[in-house]
């Protein structure tokens, strides 16, 4: 039994419920989802697009079952990795660990670089007719990754108190932009996008629900704030269920809105602009409301990176506390309370990776690089989680055939299909994704299984420090 005493614990009772709220939200990040991953399934769906993301909120319902059921349980810093080490096995959760941890560094990676080398420079570009240059990118990330890496450094309050205040403002600003553009369509409104009609059949919407739920899964992030929170078996599977239920909605609304202000026959040409959802809200609110618009997309992107910069600087502190990963990525603040040489690392890593991905394969191709390669780890971490919820609740002896067999097997089949059509034919730069996750996953696999052979009483310790910590949390 470890002694808590001597365990460097974060900061406890640091979140409550609105705190924990908004950093589900903040991961998901409405505003710029609907900047990238909406504008990306309408490629797919098309004038469809509202009705892939009403079956999307069917797959996300059972994908964020697994989390929810592991949380009323186990709760702790690692998240998954806590879930799985203790519910399942050490060796298994550790694998799943890595894998997790893989798949939000890389949202860390996605965003920053989309951010400073995508939406920035295509804006300035459609709206200004200006070239901001070809390199302009860099200092833009590099102020961009300070900032998120000095309001996580400070400490979990102001960080959540920020990620709640924006996330509160951008619902808010989704939802009055999508009612006028609604109402100013007039007699273009219709119920035809909640049919299959304008995508010619069932296929292209399927697809385009793969990126539906991609932009709706965020909201489990919060799962490694178990050490942080207030009553966290209460509040975190609160804020996982009720995150996954505001966006939902307004997802389908804003979806509705730019497919009817786009035009249900012209949402082919959706994708292939820089910045459809300002272009409509340019057209339908006026400029002035749409530069508020765009300052806060910046703001959401933000908001969604240093969302992932908790989570995955929390995860790979847990890890290393429990002697399963680099000593000195274990150390806590005296004052802040925050794993502080995680932040650093976590945030100098993703810097460093965002540079030469666009640097060597350019922002736009660099942001789909990341994107992929996250994607592809996050949904075999959460097969293989899926998994894991029904074998701790057998051992539990607590097992619902409902909830810990039916529901983790249809996500299991929601995200092979997501597999399927986000990674077949493989593309480029889709196909170098699938590699770098695919090595990083089989060289984790067999490190973690030489080191257990090596040291098998240190794999056992997997996840043990966050439930001890946690027995001391009211």
């Amino acid at each position: 039994m470890t002694d808590t005493t001597s365990v460097q614990t974060l900061k406890k009772n640091a979140a409550g419920f609105p705190s924990l709220l908004g950093q589900s939200v903040a991961m998901i990040a409405p505003l710029g989802a609907v900047a990238a991953t909406l504008t990306g399934a309408a490629e797919f769906a098309v004038g469809s697009l509202p009705l892939a993301y009403i079956i999307s909120i069917f797959g996300v319902l059972v994908w964020i079952n697994t989390p929810y059921q592991f949380s009323k349980k186990i709760n702790g810093t690692g998240g998954f990795y806590t879930f799985n080490a203790v519910g399942v096995s050490p060796t298994y959760g550790l694998i799943i660990g890595y894998m997790m941890w893989f798949s939000y560094f890389n949202v860390i990676t996605n965003a920053i670089l989309f951010t400073s080398g995508v939406f920035i420079p295509g804006t300035v570009s459609y709206f200004l007719h200006v070239n901001i240059g070809t390199y302009t990118w860099i200092p833009i990330m590099t102020v961009f990754i300070a900032l998120i890496t000095y309001i996580a450094y400070i400490g979990i309050r102001p960080s959540l108190a920020y990620s709640f205040t924006a996330s509160v403002i951008e619902i808010l600003l989704l939802i009055i932009s999508s009612i006028i553009i609604i109402i100013k369509a007039g007699p273009a409104n219709s119920a035809l996008p909640f049919t299959p009609i304008p995508a010619h059949g069932w296929s292209p919407i399927f697809v385009g629900m793969v990126l539906a739920i991609f932009s709706m899964s965020g909201s489990s992030a919060v799962v490694t704030l178990g050490e942080e929170a207030q009553q966290p078996r209460k509040n975190i599977k609160r804020a996982l269920l009720i995150s996954f239920l505001i966006t939902g909605v307004v997802f389908v609304l804003t979806s509705y809105a730019l497919t009817i202000g786009w035009g249900i026959s012209n949402m082919s040409t959706f994708f292939q602009s820089s910045v459809p959802g300002l272009i409509v809200s340019d057209k339908y609110i006026g400029l002035p409301f749409t530069i508020v618009l765009f300052a806060f997309i910046i703001n959401s992107l933000f908001a969604g990176s240093l969302a992932p910069l908790n989570t995955s600087s929390r995860m790979i502190f847990s890890m290393s506390r429990d002697g399963l990963g680099p000593r000195f990525l274990s150390k806590v603040h005296p004052k802040y309370k925050t794993p502080y040489t995680s932040i650093l690392f976590v945030a100098g890593l993703s810097y460093a990776i965002s540079l030469l991905a666009g640097i060597f394969l350019t922002p736009a191709i660099g942001f789909l690089y990341l994107i992929s390669a996250s994607s592809a780890a996050l949904f075999i971490g959460h097969i293989l989680s899926n998994v894991g919820v029904g074998v701790a609740y057998k051992k539990m002896k607590e097992f619902n055939a409902l909830l810990h067999g039916f529901a983790p097997a249809v996500a299991t089949v929601i995200l092979a299909i997501a597999i399927y059509y986000s990674f077949v034919p493989p593309a480029y730069p889709v196909d170098y994704s699938i590699i770098t996750a695919a090595i990083f996953v089989i060289a984790t696999t067999i490190g973690v299984f030489i080191y257990r052979r090596n040291h098998p009483e240190r794999v056992n310790n997997a996840g043990k420090t966050d439930i001890e910590v946690q027995s001391t949390i009211k």
